[in-house]
């Protein structure tokens, strides 16, 4: 039988060897780990790549031919027991609910299939019961509520359930349940632990104050409003922290000339524009974004501990052993710094809404 790789791809294209993270639901936060350290096990594939290829397939043949490919790779990355698998389902789940030929209970079928046969060793494949609750909501949000709520009462709470807490505030907070959404958020915060890996904390992090922005929303004050600008700025803060990475440097840089471009951030979103409008912000609008830019993209850097010589470094630039050390073990400190920025961002939201 042909491997996935010579199915879809030809002889070829099982031979790459690239290494890529599971993806951030959320935002695709790029690279971030030291060489050599790994943080979240990669998949011998790059399933970002493969992802692109579904879409295609998709846009090319339709949705059934993409859910065919996507299933086929799931299947693969099961086999492997690759971490993949949680990136590759969640691309699945919408292409499911918008193919013409494949039933909800088809679907559903065939995803209780895939989590009976989860490896247990690994807890990170229990994310992929967040995707499950994804499609369930195709028959309810009660449905999909009652499953994760379930999902959580079978398994102790940890961080590696942290992102379930996340999502069911998510549901919540969808069905206009400010209560018990505030309460998921509050427990899931409960778990961010300094002793944690960097970059898989501040990933944490990042994606609570990307559901705090949104829940903050749901409020009618201008300080809901006001919290929705503070949390959004974390997130955006957050988002730059997770490629500070002085042995790599280069990243840091390519994702500020993503958002000096409009490539990605708030600027512009109708949420933010929203915000902005309602707090009567208009007029200091361009002050405001300038203020936060410069303080995630010069002041950030410094507190985090990357010296000015290591944020603005540039190939050849004369540097001793002990520099190129610390470089390469920065990714070993624990961030602790997260109070800091809340504070110094909120004192820029604060000036701007007095």
């Amino acid at each position: 039988m042909l491997s996935f790789f010579k199915k879809w791809f030809g002889n070829k294209a099982g031979k790459s060897t690239g290494k890529a993270r599971p993806s951030d639901p959320v935002l695709d936060l790029g690279p971030a780990a030291a060489p050599g350290r790994v943080r979240e096990r990669p998949p011998r594939a790059d399933v970002h790549q493969l992802m692109i290829r579904a879409t295609a397939i998709r846009r090319n043949k339709g949705y059934h031919e993409a859910v065919l490919f996507l299933q086929d790779l799931a299947e693969h990355y099961l086999k492997e027991r690759n971490t993949a698998l949680v990136t590759c389902v969640y691309k699945l789940v919408p292409y499911m609910k918008k193919d013409p030929e494949l039933s909800y209970e088809q679907a559903y079928a065939w995803f209780q299939d895939l989590i009976d046969r989860l490896p247990e060793a690994d807890p990170y494949f229990l994310n992929v019961h967040i995707t499950m609750a994804e499609l369930l909501e195709m028959e309810s949000a009660e449905k999909a509520i009652a499953y994760l709520e379930q999902f959580l009462q079978q398994h102790s709470p940890s961080t590696d359930t942290y992102y379930h807490l996340i999502r069911l505030a998510d549901f919540y907070r969808e069905q206009s349940d400010r209560k018990k959404a505030l309460d998921y958020m509050e427990q899931a915060r409960q778990w961010w632990d300094t002793s944690l890996d960097r970059y898989r904390l501040i990933k944490m992090q990042r994606r609570w104050h990307h559901s705090a922005a949104l829940l903050a929303l749901e409020g009618n004050s201008n300080k809901d409003l006001s919290d929705y600008l503070f949390h959004r700025f974390m997130e955006f803060a957050l988002d730059m922290a997770r490629v500070l990475y002085p042995a790599q440097i280069d990243e840091f840089h390519k994702r500020k000339d993503q958002y000096f471009k409009g490539e990605r951030g708030f600027a512009g979103t109708t949420t933010f524009e929203k915000a902005i409008s309602s707090l009567d912000l208009k007029e200091k609008r361009e002050s405001l974004i300038r203020h936060i830019e410069g303080f995630v993209f010069e002041e950030m850097p410094m507190i985090l501990g990357v010296t000015e010589k290591q944020l603005h470094f540039h190939p050849g630039d004369p540097e001793s052993l002990e520099e190129v050390r610390q470089k390469k073990t920065f990714p070993e400190r624990p961030f602790t710094e997260e109070k800091e920025l809340e504070e110094r961002v909120r004192k820029i939201v604060d000036k701007a809404t007095d």
